[in-house]
């Protein structure tokens, strides 16, 4: 076995179980280290079944791993949505937020089970928030979050909020409403509050920036606090944050020009 392999896979112990899980939407992504020779490959699950034990799990952090040369047939063996038996080892230190897994083998792509079809169908479920001036939200289950694109200034931009309770999500909903009724205004006070946190006062360069970023979302959360997202050309993402009277306030200093 390749060393970089063999070392990836010290992390999970020896034992090799045979579970069925139930893949989230997206389920699959890898990543690779410059250096490094193998992908990572991750595939995300919202539950899993021991087959042995009989015994389901739900969880929405449930990630199994595996080094790979070519991870794209991955994606076409191991389908969105759906349900899967799998041949994995479990991760030596585990905490409580995630369960991870490493990869062996794969027994079934399309496996059948009554108990883990019931979670699947709810999960593949669409559930909205509506309002009757904003249209709908669709609840993002993955991170318990309503979404919904609408038009901004020059582009249109995501909207996120908290799934948390009725009185939280009408808040929510008004919150927004005032967003938009005053977006021109509230587009240059954001821009500016963004350059704040790269720029050093009276710099040139500083309107240039300002003309080219664009917001591409906006996320409001439970802790009286909303987060705009920006970006450019050249800078990834520039967030701007906000209590929910509008008080906006630059991130720490990212960097100078």
């Amino acid at each position: 076995m390749d060393k970089e392999i063999e070392d990836f896979n010290k992390d999970f112990d020896d034992e090799i179980f045979d579970i069925a899980f139930i893949l989230k939407r997206s389920c699959c992504k890898y990543g690779k280290i410059p250096w490094e020779k193998y992908y990572t490959l991750f595939v995300s699950a919202i539950a899993l079944k021991n087959i042995a034990a009989n015994v389901v799990l739900e969880n929405t952090h449930i990630i199994i791993h595996k080094k790979v040369k070519e991870p794209e047939k991955y994606f076409k063996i191991l389908k969105d949505e759906s349900i899967v038996r799998l041949k994995v080892r479990k991760e030596k230190d585990t905490d409580d937020f995630y369960i991870n897994f490493l990869l062996e083998d794969i027994v079934d792509n399309d496996y059948k089970d009554d108990d883990l079809n019931i979670i699947l169908e709810k999960y593949s479920k669409i559930i909205y928030y509506k309002d009757e001036e904003l249209g709908d939200f669709e609840l993002n289950k993955d991170i318990n979050s309503f979404k919904k694109d609408m038009p901004w200034t020059n582009n249109n931009i995501l909207i996120f909020f908290d799934n948390i309770n009725e009185e939280f999500n009408k808040k929510s909903i008004d919150i927004i409403k005032k967003i938009f009724a005053n977006k021109k205004d509230i587009d240059r006070k954001l821009k500016e509050c963004a350059a704040e946190s790269i720029f050093k006062p009276n710099n040139i360069e500083k309107e240039e920036f300002i003309k080219s970023i664009s917001l591409t979302s906006i996320s409001i959360d439970y802790k009286n606090h909303i987060t705009f997202y920006f970006k450019n050309s050249y800078v990834h993402t520039i967030p701007v944050n906000s209590d929910w009277d509008f008080n906006f306030k630059p991130i720490t200093q990212l960097m100078f020009f």
